[in-house]
């Protein structure tokens, strides 16, 4: 009759995590907006600095002759670089969240994935 009364301590471990949850996200939010990542141009004539969660700091332009499309180039490799990277460290710090927070919920790594444009 009691037999499957043992996950409920799964259960109620899972229901206190997802209550912590909103929580832990504005947290993680704040934390990313303040870490920074940085990429180059494959010309290495441009460099930008953005936040985890996708604003632009700075953008460092290298020009002696560089003609404007190859600046136009080179400032959209660097951003578009920078952006893969935010989006990735954000991916990683959900899912060390997710894991600190010892929930396993079917689908989060499709989830995370999708965030990063590899699923």
């Amino acid at each position: 009759m009691f037999k499957g009364l043992g996950n409920l301590g799964n259960i109620a471990s899972m229901v206190g995590a997802f209550q912590e949850l909103p929580q832990r996200m504005q947290e993680l939010n704040a934390r990313m907006q303040l870490e920074t990542v940085s990429a180059s141009s494959s010309c290495g004539n441009v460099s930008v600095t953005m936040t985890c969660v996708g604003k632009l700091e700075s953008v460092s332009i290298r020009s002696d002759d560089l003609e404007k499309d190859v600046i136009e180039q080179a400032v959209l490799d660097a951003t578009n670089q920078a952006g893969a990277a935010a989006k990735q460290r954000y991916a990683e710090a959900i899912r060390e969240m997710a894991s600190d927070m010892n929930l396993n919920i079917p689908g989060i790594e499709g989830m995370i994935s999708s965030m990063t444009g590899n699923g």
